[in-house]
């Protein structure tokens, strides 16, 4: 399962984040692990001044395994530097060596910063401003040109993942006018794109501190002309790196940001032409989806996910996905009853009504279970993935760039019911931290990689409203839960439809049979639920 895996080592030794802080001698790892030399035996000693190479081989020897799956226990390596970063000294040692060895080229570069900020002790305070002062972003630090892109890339992505852990008083600490300054000079359309996608992610997570969200709005009035601007205009751009750094800026000036006179990306567009898009109301919380309902991205430390508005019952239908990101994705097929748990990390293909093609790790995801693909089929940003779904075949097949990586049957294999009722298929996706991509349902004339079967486009068979197509700014949205008049005899859950059902056996009521189709167990009592009555 996607994002599941990664954080098994928290749970390791009786579940305790602690248990490794101070290995008794029964518990001291094998001497087979990431480096072999002399001083290996005694890695583990809470007084060891840790080599820089040796944690740099570490960090290097964790993006090996992190994209291998299955692991029941947790990597030796992992254990290492856990242990390594339970000391103050350790992790600033661990930070600088992430910063300096992770390469800017690898998809899961990214992943294995998230992962071990997640996974490792939090800092203090204090230590937490020291290494901004270690990082020295000074405006002539920067000048003088003393980091690479990559150094400067994963400082930004550390910056912004501390940001949005320790948001309020940490984050206001750590956004001290040269990190201010450093984050908004890297906004420049001339520096790596890369660089400026991870700066301006790091400004939106210290902006989730509402100080820190004044602080940088202000700073932003007083520039001649906002850098998100033109940086928005980068949004329709065929590098790929590029186009994403046009989204972020967008979503910022749309929901973080906004500039005077400037009107919402939501009030220009002409939707009449999209019949079918990502579905805003059935997305776990943090997902980021584009004014067309067409394009998500995540860019939190948990696994987000999204279903398509339209349902297929029956024949065969197929749509395309722009890979943006390399990164770890699960694209392909739902049920109703598949759950997002996005803390959990659990996504599409991660239950039993749910199959997906992850093509950073190259697998197939079912049942949270995976098996690699019988066809070579990593993802690079730019490729096309196409899926589809033959529902009275029962097949569902993944393409990429036009050749078929899989065939499976495996969602079809747990979705019988009772006589005259169908199962509603929808095309859905999941997503790892700062990954994207970009969805086509049929709203363009063509497909770039048709299969070569008959088949249908969710564009062509459906309808939405006005209404319905329209993706609102955050805030605009919450604004509007907050003007609406619940009625009394509203779900406790969704707030929309009425509350018609009892669940048995615990006989509590207040739900609707929408909501009540997508739960296992009471929501008051947490008793297993064996049937709903209307």
């Amino acid at each position: 399962m996607g994002a599941c895996h990664w954080k098994c080592c928290k749970n390791a030794d009786n579940g305790s984040a602690n248990a490794t802080s101070s290995p008794s001698p029964d518990h001291r790892p094998s001497a087979s692990g990431a480096q072999s030399n002399d001083d290996e035996s005694d890695w583990y000693l809470p007084s060891r001044k840790y080599q820089a190479k040796h944690i740099d081989h570490l960090i290097l020897q964790t993006l090996k395994v992190i994209g291998k799956i299955g692991i029941e226990n947790p990597p030796e390596v992992l254990l290492k530097l856990h242990t390594i970063a339970d000391q103050e000294e350790g992790w600033i040692k661990v930070i600088n060596s992430m910063v300096s060895v992770i390469p800017i080229d690898n998809p899961l570069g990214p992943a294995v910063i998230v992962f071990l900020l997640d996974d490792c002790p939090l800092p203090n305070k204090d230590t937490v401003i020291r290494l901004c002062k270690m990082f020295d972003l000074s405006q002539e630090s920067s000048s003088k040109g003393r980091r690479t892109p990559c150094q400067q890339c994963n400082m930004c992505i550390i910056l912004g993942l501390l940001a949005e852990k320790l948001a309020g008083p940490s984050s206001v600490a750590m956004l001290t006018q040269g990190t201010l300054e450093y984050l908004v000079a890297n906004l420049d359309e001339k520096n790596d794109p890369v660089v400026v996608l991870h700066s301006l992610i790091a400004l939106e997570k210290f902006a989730q501190t509402s100080e820190n969200k004044i602080t940088i709005k202000k700073y932003f009035e007083l520039e001649n002309r906002n850098p998100l601007l033109n940086l928005e205009s980068m949004l329709n751009s065929s590098d790929q790196v590029r186009a994403q750094v046009g989204f972020c800026a967008q979503w910022c000036l749309d929901n973080l940001f906004p500039v005077l006179n400037r009107k919402y990306t939501y009030e220009l567009m002409n939707l009449k032409h999209i019949n079918a898009m990502l579905n805003v109301k059935d997305a776990s919380e943090y997902l980021k989806i584009s004014p067309d309902g067409l394009e998500a991205r995540c860019d939190a430390y948990s696994f987000e996910s999204v279903r398509c508005t339209f349902e297929v019952t029956s024949g065969v239908w197929y749509y395309e996905t722009n890979i943006r990101s390399a990164g770890v994705m699960q694209i392909g097929w739902a049920t109703k009853k598949s759950k997002f748990l996005n803390h959990e990390g659990y996504g599409i293909g991660d239950d039993e009504y749910s199959v997906a093609y992850d093509g950073c790790r190259q697998l197939i995801w079912h049942d949270a279970k995976s098996d690699p693909p019988p066809n070579e089929g990593i993802w690079r940003p730019g490729d096309i993935l196409g899926c589809l779904l033959d529902v009275e075949n029962r097949e569902s097949i993944f393409y990429l760039n036009g050749r078929v990586v899989s065939v499976t049957s495996q969602l079809f294999n747990v979705t019988s019911l009772p006589p005259g009722e169908r199962v509603g298929y929808f095309a859905a996706a999941s997503f790892m931290s700062f990954q994207q991509c970009r969805f086509n349902f049929g709203n363009k004339s063509t497909f770039l990689y048709p299969p070569s079967r008959e088949f249908q486009c969710f564009n062509e068979h459906t309808s939405l409203t006005d209404e319905e197509r329209i993706v609102l700014p955050r805030h605009i949205q919450m604004e509007q839960l907050r003007n609406i008049l619940i009625q009394e005899d509203s779900c406790t859950l969704c707030f929309d439809s009425t509350a018609d059902v009892t669940l048995r056996p615990c006989g509590h009521s207040g739900f609707c049979k929408k909501c009540c189709v997508m739960l296992t167990e009471c929501p008051m009592c947490r008793a297993k639920i064996c049937a709903i009555e209307l």
